[in-house]
């Protein structure tokens, strides 16, 4: 029950905040302009880049606060004191280097008009304040989540979120539209936001005792975040090289049909991020066999979750595509996104050996993987687009990460017994494929007779052989009868 309702907690928590951004960012290019607009955009990814300065130590927290579970509360109070400390003190050098940074920067590198490079320039020294506010956040966040506080830190997050997103609105559209006040909001935001969490922490280790810094944790907890920083580091490159790649070999305007199909099929991937943060801590706490047991259960009952919703989105996406971005665009767009939609089947099922690795103690097996695939990555990437085109590079993309989720099955203990669980419903899923890209041009009706009968077929077979999906699903249907 406690799983079920975290991952409900982190799945609200990273969908409310999409939905708003949706509403809002017309109203901020219709105020701000795009010019302002993009350098607020780029500020932004800048301070997700220097959230490295974390080091992994909001993770390793998390982690070491889990696994302390049934300690007594000093030893929770000391890791606590000892990462805030460090990530304070890392935050700090973060920011003086993202100062460093973006005086060139935002002075001379970026293309923009005199009048917003002054207001960037202007609120540079909040931004060099943002990052010791989220390494600090983090810990916060980390040592909650250890704690299985997931309501908790989900509603303070999506306050915060909200708050970060329409604050700045509100003053644009009652003050002005400059970057140099914007910003300095939206630090505030943040910085208010996290205070709840403070006082959230205080509570729940709880905080009884003077603040000390323990030095025999530093090295437990760098050893720790450090291999967790070098996912971070080369995680985005594997996720994102693939677009530099498309540009460099095939124009600009490839990037367009490769990242609007790969946005939107990603989104499935949600649920899996929102499963697994919940079962973090569980995995943390848990001894090796137990892990492997809750980490079977898991991906018995993700995959039965996604099994549908890809063959569902197989059937669904060119369709959808030609209705939202039009007929032109999705001959070049669909085939990307179904080839991708393989991929984003097997990748979420990856996050759960991915998590169990790094909650028991092995983020370097992760980390080293990461770093393995990397160059086999941009040669088959390089071969793909220059033989097949942008259907070369999605195909790429999935080798990838159906080699990696080979590595973490196998290294996480789950391989043979995982797979054979796994085969039957994957016929769905590679069925579903061979009939929308071997034939695109089906005609409307087929199309959708087809999809009705393999999507249902899908969700049967998952219903079927995943009875605790089957309790919920009855459960929920049996709800909404008494509700009437």
């Amino acid at each position: 029950m406690s799983l079920k309702r975290d991952t409900f907690y982190n799945l609200t928590g990273a969908l409310v905040p999409m939905a708003v951004s949706l509403v809002v960012i017309p109203l901020y290019l219709h105020r701000i302009g795009e010019a302002r607009y993009g350098i607020l955009a780029l500020v932004w990814l800048l301070l997700g880049y220097f959230g490295l300065f974390d080091l992994g130590l909001s993770r390793a927290s998390s982690n070491l606060v889990a696994r302390l579970e049934s300690a007594p509360e000093r030893e929770r109070e000391q890791v606590f004191w000892t990462a805030l400390g460090l990530n304070a003190a890392l935050g700090a050098l973060g920011g003086l280097v993202l100062y460093g940074i973006g005086i060139p920067l935002l002075g001379q590198w970026i293309r923009m008009p005199e009048e917003v490079r002054h207001e960037a320039l202007g609120a540079l020294p909040w931004l060099a304040l943002a990052v010791p506010v989220a390494t600090v956040t983090g810990v916060l966040t980390g040592v909650l989540e250890g704690r299985k506080r997931f309501g908790a830190v989900n509603t303070w997050q999506v306050i915060g979120t909200l708050t970060f997103q329409i604050a700045p609105l509100v003053v644009a559209y009652e003050v002005g539209p400059g970057l140099e006040i914007l910003i300095p909001v939206a630090v505030g935001a943040r910085i208010v936001s996290s205070l709840p969490l403070a006082v959230l922490v205080k509570r729940e280790l709880p905080l009884n005792h003077r603040p000390r810094f323990h030095r025999p944790l530093v090295g437990r907890l760098l050893s720790y975040g450090i291999w967790i920083t070098v996912t971070g580091i080369v995680g985005p490159i594997l996720s994102s090289i693939d677009r530099f790649v498309i540009g460099a070999i095939r124009g600009a305007a490839a990037i367009a049909f490769y990242v609007v199909p790969f946005n939107l099929v990603a989104r499935v991937g949600t649920f899996p991020g929102a499963l697994c943060r919940a079962l973090f801590p569980n995995l943390s706490a848990a001894t090796p066999a137990e892990a492997v047991r809750l980490a079977q259960e898991a991906v018995q009952t993700l995959n039965a979750i996604l099994i549908p919703l890809v063959v569902f989105g197989l059937w669904a996406l060119h369709p959808f595509l030609e209705l939202w971005v039009g007929a032109p665009f999705t001959r070049h767009a669909a085939p990307v996104g179904e080839i991708l939609l393989l991929g984003i089947w097997v990748n979420g099922l990856a996050t759960v050996p991915f998590t169990a690795l790094q909650a028991q103690g092995r983020p370097d097996l992760t980390a080293r993987f990461h770093v393995l695939e990397l160059v086999p990555y941009l040669a088959a990437l390089w071969v793909g687009l220059h033989f097949w085109g942008l259907a070369g590079a999605a195909l790429a993309w999935t080798l990838r990460v159906a080699a990696d989720a080979l590595l973490l099955f196998w290294a996480a203990g789950l391989g043979s017994l995982v797979f054979r669980m796994l085969w039957p419903g994957g016929l769905f899923v590679l069925g579903a494929f061979c009939g929308v890209f071997f034939w695109p041009s089906a005609p409307g009706l087929l199309r959708a007779a087809l999809a009705l009968i393999f999507s249902t077929s899908a969700l049967s077979w998952a219903l079927y052989t995943t009875p605790r999906l089957r309790r919920e699903l009855t459960g929920m249907l049996r709800y909404a009868r008494l509700a009437r």
